[in-house]
């Protein structure tokens, strides 16, 4: 009825007119119910935290570090999970990653791993990603049979029957709060009061925002987290990459006409941040987060482009690696390689790590 980006202009309140208002009003019923689901969720792993439940929350056995978020949507963990696995790497400690594996793609009746461990497979060769909802059992499988020493994983501060040793919260600087509201109303998962859980909160995308804006989402999070250190986050645009491996220097966009397609959580960052590299976009057309690509939606991003005189077809990473093809209806496609740079609190952050590399220093 609705797609992915429907749906949140009618949240956010964009879309206007009766039918619209009548969606906001029905999530809205909904909140009070996943609210009170959540509330009793969270009071259950408290108790078994304070009492170390090891039926509720188990542990383990080496050091776990998650990389989590408050609301669902892109918050630029990739990013963040590639930075802390090569920082873990570069201290000599085998790392395994884990997660559940949302948005896999099901073959034949087995699920291959999602477009995000695709992407981690290429930017991290060396690190082996485990998908499953069970996570305890991946990292057992990590510890016992690869030998791994470290647990990094992704998109689970709500995932709170692992014990972990690090909590890293993310939170997306141009949307940071979920517009104020509880899932289904909002995008927040659960009630801001959570970020205390929170060792280390990290705000990304800083540089899509002004310095105003910036001061009043830190002021909002030291409300619920008001000793937890902060660091600041932008991502930096690297290279271009083919799906072959052929890449160019990222200052090849200037002056392109080009299109952009992503499947992403935020589609709009990713506009932005194209924006910022001076190419002149001539088209776009964006889809939910982790779809699968049909041979129509290829054709039809190809047609588009080379209708709209676009010399150079642009997407994510996380979408590069689903295509298969250099090419879209005759236009060569990159993707735009970004990693993560940090604005503050860099320090803080590698404190934090070294104390799980060398527990005793």
């Amino acid at each position: 009825m609705f797609d992915h980006n429907q749906l949140l202009e009618i949240i956010n309140g964009n879309q206007k007119g009766i039918v619209a208002a009548i969606i906001r009003v029905g999530l809205g019923c909904c909140t009070p119910v996943y609210r009170a689901a959540i509330y009793l969720r969270n009071r259950k792993f408290n108790i078994a935290s304070k009492q170390s439940n090891g039926k509720i929350i188990r542990n383990a056995g080496i050091p776990v570090i998650s990389v989590g978020n408050m609301t669902t949507g892109g918050t630029g963990k990739t990013p963040m999970v590639i930075w802390i696995a090569k920082q873990l790497r570069s201290s000599g400690l085998r790392v395994a990653l884990v997660s559940r594996g949302y948005g896999s793609e099901n073959r034949d009746g087995v699920d291959g791993p999602n477009d995000e461990a695709l992407e981690m497979e290429h930017r991290l060769p060396d690190v082996p990603h485990l998908q499953d909802p069970d996570r305890y059992r991946m990292t057992q499988i990590a510890r016992h049979e690869l030998d791994s020493e470290i647990i990094v994983l992704d998109d689970a501060f709500q995932h709170r029957q692992l014990a972990r040793d690090l909590d890293i919260v993310l939170i997306d600087a141009t949307a940071p709060f979920g517009f104020n509201r509880l899932l289904p109303r909002g995008l927040l998962r659960e009630p801001l009061d959570g970020l205390s859980r929170a060792d280390l909160i990290v705000l990304t995308r800083i540089h899509l925002i002004s310095i105003p804006n910036r001061n009043t989402i830190i002021q909002k999070i030291k409300r619920y987290a008001p000793n937890t250190a902060i660091a600041e986050t932008r991502t930096r645009a690297s290279h271009l990459l083919q799906f072959d491996g052929q890449t160019k220097e990222i200052s090849k966009l200037e002056g392109q006409p080009i299109f952009f397609f992503c499947g992403i959580g935020n589609p709009e960052n990713f506009k932005l941040s194209l924006e910022r590299l001076d190419c002149k976009i001539v088209g776009s057309v964006s889809y939910a987060d982790h779809y699968h690509y049909q041979r129509s939606d290829l054709e039809h991003i190809g047609d588009s482009a080379k209708s709209n005189g676009a010399t150079m077809i642009i997407c994510t990473h996380k979408d590069l690696v689903k295509l298969g093809t250099n090419r879209l209806g005759g236009i060569p496609v990159y993707a735009m390689v970004v990693d993560v740079e940090f604005v503050s609190g860099e320090k803080e952050v590698k404190e934090h790590l070294e104390r799980l590399i060398k527990p005793d220093s």
